[in-house]
C-alpha cells in the first residue's frame, strides 16, 4: 500500500511538472532557462491557426467534400485533408516558418497569381502529378499556406484539380491574418 501511495504521488509530480499553474487549458511551463522569442510564424499570425479551421463545414461540404477533415502533422506544417468519395480531395497546409521560395513549388507549369490580398504562385499538375494542383499563398516572405486540389489519379485532370484548389484557397485567404 505504502509503495502504491508513494508512486501515485511521483507520477502526479511528474504530470504537474510539465504544465504551469494557470487555470484553463494546459499549457508547458518554461524549461531549461529559455526564453520565448518572436518568431516569423508569430508575427505572421499563423503560429496559432489551425489547417482544420480554414474551412467550415457549409465551405467544405459547398465542395462537395467530406466533414470532418483529417488532421496530421506532416513534417512542421499543420495539414487538414478533407476527401471526396473516390475523387480527391483538398488539403491545407499551414507553415508558419517557411516561406515560399524555402519551398519545392514546382508543378509542370507554374503560374503567378493573387489569392484574395496574397500573392500566391500556382502550381499545375504539382510533381509531375496531372492530378494534382497547388496553390502556394505568400502569407509572408517566411511563412506560406498550400491548398491542393487533387482528383482521382486515373482522372489525370490538372484542371479540375486546380478549380478545386482555387475555390478552397480563396476561402481560406479570406481566413488569414
Amino acid at each position: 500500500m505504502k509503495r502504491t501511495l508513494i508512486a501515485a504521488a511521483i507520477g502526479l509530480t511528474a504530470l504537474s511538472a510539465g504544465c504551469t499553474g494557470t487555470a484553463g487549458t494546459p499549457q508547458p511551463g518554461p524549461s531549461g532557462g529559455e526564453t520565448p522569442t518572436n518568431t516569423s510564424g508569430a508575427a505572421s499570425g499563423l503560429a496559432s491557426v489551425k489547417s482544420c479551421d480554414l474551412l467550415s463545414e457549409a465551405e467544405v461540404k459547398g465542395f462537395g467534400l467530406e466533414y470532418p477533415g483529417e488532421a496530421k502533422k506532416l513534417g512542421a506544417a499543420d495539414n487538414c485533408r478533407w476527401k471526396v468519395s473516390g475523387d480527391g480531395g483538398v488539403s491545407v497546409s499551414v507553415r508558419p516558418d517557411a516561406g515560399v521560395k524555402d519551398l519545392n513549388t514546382k508543378g509542370d507549369k507554374d503560374v503567378e497569381t493573387k489569392i484574395g490580398k496574397f500573392d500566391a504562385i500556382r502550381s499545375e499538375g504539382f510533381e509531375g502529378a496531372k492530378s494534382t494542383c497547388a496553390i502556394w499563398i505568400s502569407v509572408t516572405d517566411s511563412s506560406t499556406v498550400s491548398v491542393i486540389g487533387t482528383v482521382d489519379l486515373a482522372r489525370e485532370d490538372t484542371a479540375a484539380a486546380c478549380e478545386r484548389a482555387e475555390k478552397a484557397a480563396e476561402k481560406v485567404a479570406a481566413k488569414l491574418p
